[in-house]
């Protein structure tokens, strides 16, 4: 993510944190940023050598922001439709909604993405296509999600392609039978992959990551009862 919001940054500098740190939900309630860029063009040593509090919290907030981009990134996944279509719901908690678009416009260029967040519908695509009802910001349209069906939508992009995808290969089937083959019974390590994916981020993934949810309920289930069972036999 060396590009941001079309600002081309080093990375790991002030003005690369001062990107992302501003996209933090809770810079948009209190007045951290102004205080650093007042810190920034007085004294920049004080932000620089990231000992002070107020640089401290700053550049954790940069670190949260890029650390739920990544992973968001990671965790996401679509569901096709014919109208070169890939959609999933995501709960961010910070406004990285357009760098993700970015990720994904460059790593499916044929196809519209829709991201659902909890009250709107936000579309981004490559292709040579227009939708002037929605709103429009940075890199992607919007709407209320309650305003717009996803049919409105699918018939929306339908109107201005003129073939369909066959979406086959593109099943959330084909996912979990991926899944299921790399899940091997006796090297199982449940603890460890619940910390390379944490239920915090199984909810900001919403849907999209369900059947992880379910194989890592029906672990704990079974540890459940079979601590329960341990106990019983003594």
């Amino acid at each position: 993510m060396s590009c941001i919001s079309g600002a081309n940054l080093t990375k790991n500098t002030a003005g690369y944190y001062l990107k992302l740190a501003s996209r933090h939900r809770k810079s948009q309630r209190d007045d951290l940023i102004p205080k650093v860029k007042k810190v920034l063009k007085a004294e920049p040593a004080i932000i620089y050598n990231k000992v002070s509090k107020l640089a401290k919290q700053f550049y954790k907030r940069g670190r949260e922001v890029m650390g739920e981009y990544h992973r968001l990134n990671a965790f996401v996944r679509f569901e096709a439709y014919p109208e070169y279509l890939l959609v999933s719901e995501v709960r961010p908690e910070h406004d990285i909604l357009d760098l993700m678009f970015s990720y994904f416009r460059r790593r499916y260029p044929d196809f519209v993405i829709l991201l659902w967040d909890q009250h709107s519908g936000n579309l981004s695509t490559r292709r040579n296509l227009d939708f002037p009802v929605f709103g429009y910001k940075r890199n992607y349209w919007h709407y209320p999600r309650t305003k717009y069906s996803l049919l409105m939508v699918r018939d929306l992009i339908r109107s201005q392609i003129s073939e369909l995808f066959n979406v086959d290969n593109f099943t959330t089937e084909l996912w979990e039978h991926y899944y299921d083959s790399q899940y091997i019974k006796s090297r199982k390590n449940i603890k460890l992959a619940q910390k390379a994916i944490p239920k915090k981020m199984i909810a900001k993934a919403g849907g999209g990551m369900s059947y992880e949810a379910k194989r890592f309920d029906e672990e704990e289930h079974n540890k459940q009862k079979s601590t329960l069972f341990d106990f019983l036999e003594k």
